[in-house]
């Protein structure tokens, strides 16, 4: 029986949600369309009626992951009261243990296939590019919520401190050396957000 299309579009949709998840947890190269459709419990052959190649499926599989990101951001500071410093300090330990909660759900691709991406095909380096920016643009947002001049270099230094420690952490040897590394990061963060709103308020009126 021909399948409608919605049908299509939710099986589509399901085998990108597999693929988003076995890519940052395996990796895109150790992951494969046979991995992919084999957890979808379809037939390897059925992948091109829904995909042209593997690298449409990977810019797909990394643009909902980083919806996803964006999604628990939400609610992470959702009708919380938090302030815009609350807010940060929220998103930062979220990112920064993305591997240590309990049901990972925020897993970036940037942190956890970066080595990968630079030699991917120009659509999943554009997926990639936008969720960068998405990021490092909501951080700004805070940042300037704060009155804190120099947003951009400023969230730029936040996201690449977070981003730099997470790929480190990963590589630590032991539990509590990756956690050190998170932990130096989250605070050096907070002394760079502090910094800029002392010198904010002993600028010249």
């Amino acid at each position: 029986m021909k399948k409608s299309k919605a049908d299509t579009a939710e099986t589509r949709k399901r085998i990108v949600l597999i693929a988003s998840r076995l890519f940052l947890e395996r990796g895109l190269a150790a992951t494969g369309i046979a991995d992919v459709m084999k957890e979808a419990g379809l037939t390897q052959g059925g992948f091109y009626r829904h995909f042209e190649s593997k690298e449409q499926l990977i810019a797909e599989a990394n643009e909902m992951a980083f919806d996803q990101i964006f999604t628990t951001i939400g609610k992470e500071v959702a009708g919380q009261g938090l302030g815009p410093k609350g807010a940060l300090d929220k998103i930062v330990q979220a990112y920064l243990y993305q591997h240590h909660a309990k049901q990972p759900v925020y897993l970036c691709p940037m942190a956890n296939l970066g080595s990968e991406l630079p030699h991917a095909d120009e659509q999943v380096k554009a997926i990639v590019n936008v969720g960068y920016r998405r990021l490092v643009g909501y951080i700004e947002a805070l940042i300037q919520q704060m009155g804190v001049p120099n947003q951009a270099a400023i969230a730029d230094t936040v996201f690449s401190t977070m981003l730099g420690a997470v790929t480190a952490a990963r590589l630590a040897l032991t539990e509590s050396s990756s956690l050190a590394i998170l932990d130096n990061a989250r605070q050096t963060i907070d002394l760079i957000v502090q910094s800029a709103q002392k010198a904010q308020a002993h600028a010249p009126a």
